[in-house]
C-alpha cells in the first residue's frame, strides 16, 4: 500500500490560513509537508507557532522519514527528498532556489519517487507561480492537484497560475480546504 502524502505550497497570505487549518486537526492518516514562503529569520517563529497551536506533532526539515506514522512536516529551508535505504530524508538544498523555501524544488524532487506514494498537492494563496512546474510534473505521475479559489485567496497568484496551466483537478474555497484536512 502506498503512503499518502499531501504537499501544500503557500506564500503571501498563507501563514494565518495554514495555522487555522492545522489548529483544527486532531489526527491524520497521512503525512502533510508544508512549504511556506517566508524569510529565513521569521520561519522558525512560524514553525514554533504551529507547534504550539496544533495537536498533531509538527516536525521540521531536515529529517528522516519512514512514513510509517502520519505527521506534519514544515520545510525550514528549501528542501528536496532523497531515498536512503528503506527510508526517505528531506534535506536542505539551496542550490538554484528562486524562493525561500522553494516550492518547486521540493515538488520536483518528489517526481522521482511519485510511484511510491499517493500524492496530492494543494497550491494556496501567494504571489507568482511557484509550485506550478513541480505540480505539473507530479500530475503526470498521477498526483491530484487542488488549488485555492480566487475569492478566499488573499493573493490569487499561485493558485491562478496553477489553474491557468490546466493542471488543477479541483478548485476549493478555504473552508473546503479546511474540510479536506478534517478528512485526512
Amino acid at each position: 500500500m502506498k503512503h499518502k502524502i499531501l504537499l501544500l505550497g503557500a506564500s503571501t497570505g498563507g501563514p494565518s490560513q495554514i495555522k487555522e487549518i492545522l489548529s483544527q486537526i486532531t489526527s491524520l492518516s497521512c503525512t502533510v509537508i508544508i512549504i511556506q514562503h517566508m524569510k529565513e529569520e521569521v520561519l522558525p517563529l512560524f514553525i514554533k507557532d504551529l507547534k504550539e497551536s496544533t495537536k498533531v506533532k509538527v516536525h521540521t526539515t531536515p529529517l528522516k522519514l519512514t512514513f510509517s506514522q502520519p505527521s506534519i512536516v514544515v520545510c525550514s529551508e528549501s528542501s528536496i527528498i532523497n531515498k536512503d535505504g528503506n527510508s526517505f530524508e528531506i534535506i536542505t538544498d539551496k542550490v538554484d532556489q528562486h524562493y525561500t523555501p522553494d516550492i518547486n524544488k521540493l515538488f520536483n524532487s518528489f517526481v522521482n519517487y511519485a510511484d511510491e506514494f499517493d500524492i496530492s498537492v494543494i497550491i494556496m494563496t501567494g504571489i507568482g507561480s511557484d509550485g506550478v512546474d513541480g505540480a505539473s510534473k507530479l500530475k503526470l505521475k498521477g498526483a491530484k492537484i487542488i488549488a485555492q479559489d480566487e475569492k478566499t485567496s488573499p493573493v490569487y497568484g499561485m493558485p491562478k497560475a496553477a489553474f491557468e496551466s490546466g493542471i488543477v483537478d479541483v478548485v476549493k474555497t478555504f473552508d473546503e480546504i479546511k474540510n479536506y484536512f478534517r478528512g485526512l
